[in-house]
């Protein structure tokens, strides 16, 4: 009798660099992260200290298994009513510059598609961008942006551009005469076509490479961590802090 044989799916490998579970009220907010590494190891255990001030703010604390302070992910002493954008990753007790910094971005293109905002991680020399997925999704994708700046720079004024002409009413006609330019009554605009987000998405896509992915999937861990990149690898704390803003800005 013959047997049959059935090809066995081939799983994706996972270049998971750490997991984080989150530890939060009723409300959903969290006031405290763990973190383990691909092995599943603990490696920190993040505080949200600054839940405790006076004026909260979104200061977190990293300490490792045996409690000793290691890192802080520090946002600059400003008002309390103004929006925090720059941050400060120090890893050490002492440590007086930091390790990284973490710069938060509302391009046009992510308030018009719906999507998180998008983070910009700079450790030294290296570079990274933290995109967001559209609300819903639950999905950040880890891009090695394009290290031409001035072709940066020349791509983001032609996508301002491009977002404003959409928006933009049309011009109107050449008046014969005073009162012709003064009446607009006659005048018709038509119907704007609005393009599809998809056309919009993909004319305004920058060149950028994706080196890894922040997911946050339906059962055990809050978050996984997934990237191919060295420095990011070698620096989970890092990418902790990345996860607790991102994790803040959606659940506050």
């Amino acid at each position: 009798m013959e047997t049959l044989e059935f090809e066995t799916p081939v799983s994706r490998q996972r270049d998971i660099a750490c997991t984080v579970h989150k530890l939060t009220y009723a409300d959903g907010r969290a006031y405290g992260y763990i973190i383990s590494d691909d092995t599943r190891q603990l490696r920190y255990v993040g505080k949200r200290t600054g839940l405790h001030l006076p004026a909260q703010t979104r200061l977190v604390e990293f300490f490792d298994v045996e409690n000793n302070l290691v890192g802080r992910l520090q946002p600059p002493d400003i008002a309390p009513w103004l929006r925090v954008k720059h941050y400060d990753v120090f890893v050490g007790e002492e440590a007086e510059e930091p390790c990284a910094v973490i710069q938060e971005q509302w391009r046009l293109v992510d308030i018009l598609l719906l999507r998180l905002p998008r983070y910009e991680v700079r450790m030294g020399e290296h570079r990274y961008v933290a995109q967001g997925s559209r609300y819903g999704t639950n999905v950040y994708r880890i891009l090695l942006p394009d290290e031409e700046e001035e072709e940066k720079e020349t791509e983001k004024e032609a996508e301002e551009k491009t977002i404003e002409s959409i928006f933009e009413p049309p011009e109107a006609p050449e008046a014969k005469s005073e009162a012709e330019a003064e009446d607009w009554g006659d005048f018709d605009t038509g119907e704007l076509e609005l393009p599809e987000d998809e056309e919009v998405d993909e004319k305004l896509r920058t060149k950028e490479m994706e080196v890894g992915l922040i997911e946050q999937p339906a059962a055990g861990p809050s978050y996984i961590v997934e990237t191919e990149a060295e420095p990011l690898r070698e620096m989970p704390l890092v990418m902790a802090a990345l996860v607790a803003l991102i994790d803040m800005e959606q659940h506050g």
